[in-house]
């Protein structure tokens, strides 16, 4: 016998030759189905001896996914916030690469398209989550049974099986639950495994014999491209005489420059206020609550440094006997008041001069 559904309640079998839902009352006759192809060809379908479905939104026949999209589609709502934890280093950097921000945008298209209700959305998810799938597995292709890779395939397999055929709401709720569940784990496991790599990293040493420093890196810090120096923080000038090298702890938005440059006869305080306006300071310069390093001598200045970006921290500079005036700058993009000073010191205690 043929068997339909009511895409509102879910409510059947709805009896043939119906205009609107007996349980919830729903109309049918507005719909742009029943409008293209007329009351006698749905008559026909309901007629149907393989048919358990009805007509929905634009499409011609739905299934009970249509009619109940909001379990499945709150479920990608909690897959797409446990990948933007993971591809932000919001809990622990996993080293993962830049396009993972894709998934999360994925998971959320997903949830729109199954809500919506065009054309193919039920298969379209279903293909949409396999890519998912594909893409999570080749992250863990280096440690394929490390918990934190296992939870997020078990994560993206709970969607795939709310969708699949013609779930229940014991199947739709029981599911919405589990993948909840799956969700805390998986956090709960992603930080972990932030936290073990990140004591597993050795420090980063960053020599530059020919301008004579030696940088020993906190760990979380590493030596990072001028064109990814964050924080506000801009490139010197180039010069013959003059050079550095960048640095920062992406996870926590925290970024440094080392500076070194060749200024015979210089005065110590305006070569680093030059210095300082050159890295991208904002403002008059401001001495600083934090002492200098002990690599940078006794004369020594230390300013605070604020950029254009809001980031706060500090510059210290030093000028050496044969001249070098020796910059290090620390900012921190977070509101917290002193948290780029506190940086500053940090990496300061790695510098040594030659």
């Amino acid at each position: 016998m043929a068997k339909t559904l009511c895409p509102n309640c879910g409510h059947s079998p709805i009896p043939r030759g119906a205009d609107a839902c007996p349980e919830c009352g729903e109309p049918f006759g507005h719909l742009a189905a029943y409008k293209k192809v007329g009351r006698a060809r749905l008559e026909d379908l309901r007629a149907d001896e393989d048919s358990d479905q009805t007509v929905f939104g634009g499409d011609l026949v739905t299934s009970a996914v249509s009619a109940h999209p909001w379990p499945a589609a709150a479920m990608l709502g909690l897959l797409a916030c446990a990948w933007f934890l993971r591809a932000g280093g919001v809990l622990g950097a996993l080293g993962d690469p830049a396009w993972t921000f894709g998934l999360v945008g994925l998971d959320v298209v997903l949830a729109a398209v199954l809500v919506v209700n065009r054309g193919p959305a039920k298969l379209l998810t279903q293909l949409g989550l396999l890519v998912q799938l594909l893409a999570t597995a080749w992250l863990a292709r280096d440690e394929p049974l490390a918990h934190v890779h296992m939870a997020y395939v078990l994560l993206g397999l709970v969607p795939l099986g709310m969708i699949a055929g013609e779930p229940g709401p014991i199947r739709r709720h029981m599911g919405l639950g589990v993948g909840g569940g799956l969700t805390l784990v998986a956090i709960v496991l992603l930080r972990a495994q932030g936290e073990a790599s990140l004591r597993r990293e050795a420090p980063r040493r960053i020599v530059g014999s020919e301008l004579g420093y030696s940088l020993e890196l906190p760990l979380g810090w590493n030596m990072l491209a001028w064109e990814r120096l964050g924080g506000g923080l801009q490139i010197p000038q180039a010069a013959l005489d003059a050079g550095g090298v960048a640095f920062g702890d992406q996870t926590m938005s925290r970024y440094g420059v080392l500076w070194v440059q060749r200024t015979p006869g210089n005065a110590l305080a305006p070569a680093c206020q030059a210095l300082l306006k050159s890295l991208g300071g904002q403002g008059e310069p401001r001495a600083a609550s934090r002492s200098a390093p002990g690599a940078l001598g006794g004369k020594s200045v230390v300013y605070a440094l604020r950029t254009a970006s809001g980031a706060r921290g500090a510059l210290g500079c030093g000028l050496l006997a044969d001249g070098r005036l020796v910059g290090l700058a620390v900012v921190a993009t977070s509101e917290e008041e002193g948290k780029g000073e506190s940086a500053f010191a940090v990496v300061g205690e790695g510098l040594a001069l030659q």
